[in-house]
């Protein structure tokens, strides 16, 4: 990775330590102060995304969480996550406004109204400058209409996995396999976003910024659900006021460490995507263990 001439290297990884990077807890600080995310999610019947997204950007440190989801997955979501606020009043406004940071897509579906949705969601954190994660279905219709897409969105960070990214730059799987750091590259110079390629070795990058190579962890993350853990880790940094592109970096990677965890306590074969949360937990509070 490091180059022998003492160039700056084209790309960088991390190691355990790098997670002391995490956002300090404010000793005096409250809910407010540790951001509220607000999480687009679920179609009805559909809301296991929903709440791992949540869960996510729980055990990162979000001080609130609300889901914006239908009435069918009330229920089951407060039973499941009861710390987590449901919205499925549909003022989207209102909803918007309360928060600071934005995870779009995971379940969320692939109707007009999804559509309508992530476009409305996507113009007004443009407009006010609030952070947002797009992943899963949000990709997926930013597929069809690229033009959802606010152009120069610095704070807007995509996490496709390689078919969703080949959806995206319209290519093949295998085509972007072959030169997946050079579209990936040619991607974020293209639309000014943050994104983070998910591949057995995660990559991320950002017009201006070295690329993150992820060199944690393991196959026992190949699980559904996993990417919208990451999705809301990733919120939840950005809700304590990390930048885009640092949160991207950070989460991928510590979203890894939990995996790595996760695979120790449930072994190569049973990992769940919610074990996810619990190894990041663990991480958190070694790195952190003069918090606790």
């Amino acid at each position: 990775i490091y180059r022998e001439d003492g160039a700056e290297p084209k790309l960088f990884s991390m190691e355990k330590s790098d997670l002391r990077e995490l956002p300090e807890k404010e000793a005096e600080g409250n809910k407010g102060t540790f951001g509220k995310v607000l999480v687009v999610a679920g179609i009805p019947g559909m809301c296991g995304a929903a709440f791992l997204s949540a869960s996510g950007a729980f055990a990162t440190g979000a001080g609130m969480v609300k889901i914006i989801t239908p009435e069918e997955n009330r229920i089951p979501l407060q039973t499941m996550l009861p710390e987590a606020m449901i919205s499925c009043t549909g003022d989207w406004e209102n909803d918007f406004n309360w928060s600071d940071v934005l995870v779009i897509g995971p379940g969320i579906g692939m109707t007009v109204k999804a559509a309508d949705k992530v476009r409305f969601f996507l113009k007004k954190a443009k407009q006010e400058g609030k952070p947002v994660v797009l992943d899963a279905d949000g990709l997926n219709l930013l597929a069809r209409k690229k033009e959802l897409l606010p152009q120069e969105a610095k704070e807007i960070i995509l996490t496709p996995h390689m078919k969703e990214m080949a959806g995206m730059i319209g290519c093949t799987v295998s085509e972007l396999a072959e030169r997946r750091f050079e579209k990936l590259q040619k991607f974020v110079g293209d639309y000014g976003v943050v994104c983070a390629l998910k591949d057995a070795r995660t990559l991320v990058a950002a017009q201006g910024r070295q690329m993150f190579l992820n060199t944690a962890g393991n196959s026992a993350m190949a699980k559904a659900g996993s990417g919208d853990v990451l999705a809301g880790v990733i919120a939840g940094l950005l809700a304590q006021h990390m930048s885009a592109y640092d949160a991207a970096v950070l989460g991928v990677y510590l979203h890894a460490c939990g995996g790595d965890e996760a695979r120790k306590r449930c072994g190569a074969y049973s990992v769940l995507a919610q074990d996810l949360t619990e190894g990041i937990k663990i991480c958190i509070k070694e790195t952190k263990r003069g918090e606790n």
